[in-house]
């Protein structure tokens, strides 16, 4: 398909796409959702026109970053950290070629890809870095020397065993029963990275529900990312941090960091990042229980990270998601199973 439509004797760079019989008018997240919907695949996150940002969060969940995995067919995107209200989000593009060494931890690959430096679909080579086989930026534009350093994953767009509108497994598929919000929050996810790709995790309901939120993969990260920042987390666990609020919380404008990992690897980010520590806090005052059903609480007051996102900025759309995602993970499971396996845990439910 991509190739008919690189025959075509008119191709632009475009915000809006527009497929004719001569000619094809995209910008590169309008030229992967076309191709969507000519091969039938589910739109990102459920999303009418869904945005490089949002091809790279559904990617960031069950993808890959490792340049050997990376093949022909495959989606490759990333994403600006600080969205802008118009324009681009980053950039997402359909690999054409295998990887092919040009320097110590340097690969150049062939794409599909419909951008300004294009001027509408082309096929063209881009420049992949890497560490320890990792990706860790791309030179976009080989005319230029600028490299952009930034996450960046793939995953094949045919064939994979995860919903192109969940980013869950098919046969765990949450498609419609989420509905993505019309507006934004000021929230950003500080994920370990054993967190990523699991089932059971609850951030891919809150990116269902937020398409565009930032998540970032570590232990350790950058205090420059977040400026402005208040760390949700409990106040028996920061002892140290600061109870004030931040300068501009009566704007409304500081970010809230949600740290999303197992109760031990939360306090190792903590630990390795003694920056949020620092940061003003903000606490949470559940009213029940968690209904993480399949993962054990600490306490009482211990919150599941879709439960925390809800409850801080208020989504009770979100908040009701969690339960009927863990009865049907428990009907997967297997109710026998879980009676027999979880009834010790605190927040057991019969």
């Amino acid at each position: 398909m991509l190739n008919e439509w690189l025959a075509l004797p008119n191709k632009s760079f475009a915000r809006h796409t527009h497929l004719a019989e001569d000619s094809l008018a995209s910008d590169c997240a309008g030229l992967i959702a076309l191709l969507a919907q000519t091969l039938a695949i589910e739109p990102a996150w459920g999303l009418s026109r869904p945005r490089a940002v949002h091809y790279y969060n559904w990617l960031q969940e069950v993808g890959s970053n490792v340049i050997t995995n990376l093949k022909p067919g495959n989606l490759l995107a990333w994403r600006k950290d600080r969205l802008p209200k118009s324009g681009d989000t980053g950039h997402v593009l359909v690999v054409n070629g295998e990887p092919q060494p040009c320097a110590d931890g340097v690969y150049r690959v062939r794409v599909f890809d419909s951008s300004k430096v294009s001027g509408g679909l082309a096929l063209r080579d881009i420049e992949l870095h890497c560490q320890q086989q990792r990706i860790v930026g791309v030179r976009f534009d080989l005319n230029q020397r600028k490299i952009k350093r930034t996450a960046i994953y793939h995953y094949p767009m045919l064939g994979g065993r995860y919903c192109f509108g969940c980013a869950l497994p098919r046969r765990a598929c949450n498609c419609g029963a989420l509905v993505a919000a019309d507006n934004t929050i000021n929230l950003a996810v500080l994920r370990h990275p054993q967190e990523r790709k699991r089932t059971l995790s609850t951030v891919s309901l809150i990116k269902q529900r937020y398409p565009a939120i930032l998540v970032k993969d570590g232990e350790v990260f950058d205090a420059r990312g977040f400026p402005e920042a208040a760390l949700l987390f409990p106040e028996d666990d920061t002892d140290s941090a600061s109870t004030s609020p931040p300068a501009s919380e009566k704007k409304g404008s500081y970010q809230l960091l949600l740290i999303d990992g197992t109760w031990r690897k939360a306090k190792k980010i903590l630990h390795l990042n003694p920056w949020l520590m620092a940061l003003p806090k903000v606490s949470l005052e559940p009213a029940a229980t968690s209904d993480y059903l399949l993962r054990k609480v600490q306490g009482a007051q211990m919150l599941s990270s879709v439960e925390a996102c809800a409850l801080a900025v208020g989504d009770d759309t979100l908040a009701a998601s969690l339960r009927p995602f863990m009865e049907k993970q428990i009907a997967l499971l297997g109710r026998d199973v879980y009676q027999k396996n979880y009834a010790h845990y605190l927040n057991f439910q019969p």
